[in-house]
């Protein structure tokens, strides 16, 4: 990712962050912050790093169906590369990891990009499943709920359909912020399509879901750790929602649409304001910025040791 974005992402941040302090009572937040239960965030770590293997494992089998050789260490490293570059807009940055599978095994560019895309459906149907499902089990609006896995059935059902699918990229194109992703999608559809084999996508949509699921538990320990009660699947909804929102917005890391969402949420369940923006900017660092942080330190040892004069 070019310096600018980075900046850009940074000057961006801080001055959301700003505004969330400044609208807040800083007393409060700073009494929140220095009583706050640290083995509840330790384990929100763990659930991060956690979802991020699983993460790696999903990547790992659909390289492997694309017939790329490569050791699982190497391909977990690799992967996890890809979470230095969470500032881009829907983490598209990440297609970095095909360069690096370029440069170890010389897996064609071309043939591995695809992946990133299918990540993203992935994700968001994960998403779209964990959120109906939480609206579900809290035991609200059924028919609704109903009408909405109808809805997910038929959008897998149409994106099945070769020709449905080049429909709606090419109608994409006439969206210009989707257009160059459109124009890069097309010729790889035979590959998209290889993905998305039941077969493949059973096992990669489990490894999705399970991620997601796994992550989702910081917003439910990182508020324990604030002496907040929330059950486990609202913060489920709460964080895979909060998550799409953020990267629908295409800023970078989703600043100020994720913390948009998040206290929204918080704000519905009656969480205070003050209550709420200390366990807002612990989850962040701990899903945005530790993984960034991470992914800066992997990839410099990805390029000591596997990638070495490479």
């Amino acid at each position: 990712m070019k310096f600018r974005k980075w900046l850009l992402g940074i000057i961006l941040a801080i001055g959301v962050y700003s505004i969330i302090i400044f609208l807040s009572d800083f007393s409060i937040l700073v009494h929140h912050l220095q009583n706050v239960k640290m083995e509840y965030v330790l384990l929100g770590v763990l659930a991060i790093f956690s979802g991020l293997i699983v993460r790696s494992f999903r990547w790992n089998l659909m390289i492997r169906e694309l017939g790329i050789q490569i050791n699982l260490k190497s391909s977990i490293l690799i992967y996890l590369c890809g979470t230095a570059f969470g500032l881009s807009p829907g983490r598209l940055g990440e297609v970095a990891k095909s360069h690096y599978l370029k440069r170890l095994v010389d897996a064609p560019i071309s043939k591995t990009a695809p992946t990133i895309i299918i990540e993203r459906f992935l994700d968001v149907f994960a998403i779209l499943i964990i959120a109906l499902s939480s609206v579900l089990l809290i035991g609200e609006k059924h028919q609704e709920i109903l009408l909405g896995y109808i809805a997910v059935g038929i959008f897998l059902l149409l994106i099945y359909k070769k020709k449905h699918l080049i429909k709606i990229l090419k109608k994409a194109e006439s969206i210009p912020v989707l257009k160059r992703i459109s124009n890069n999608l097309i010729p790889s559809i035979d590959i998209i399509f290889l993905l998305l084999k039941p077969k493949i996508f059973a096992k990669t949509f489990f490894l999705s879901a399970l991620s997601w699921l796994i992550e989702s538990l910081v917003v439910y320990l990182v508020l324990k750790s604030f002496n907040i009660d929330l059950s486990i699947i609202k913060s489920a909804f709460i964080y895979v929602v909060s998550s799409l929102i953020g990267s629908s917005s295409l800023l970078p890391g989703g600043i100020g649409t994720t913390e948009g969402g998040l206290l929204a949420f918080f704000l519905w369940e009656n969480i205070k304001y003050d209550d709420a923006i200390g366990p807002i900017i612990v989850i962040r660092i701990l899903v945005l910025w530790m993984t960034i942080i991470f992914g800066i330190i992997v990839n410099r040892l990805t390029e000591m040791t596997i990638l070495k004069n490479k």
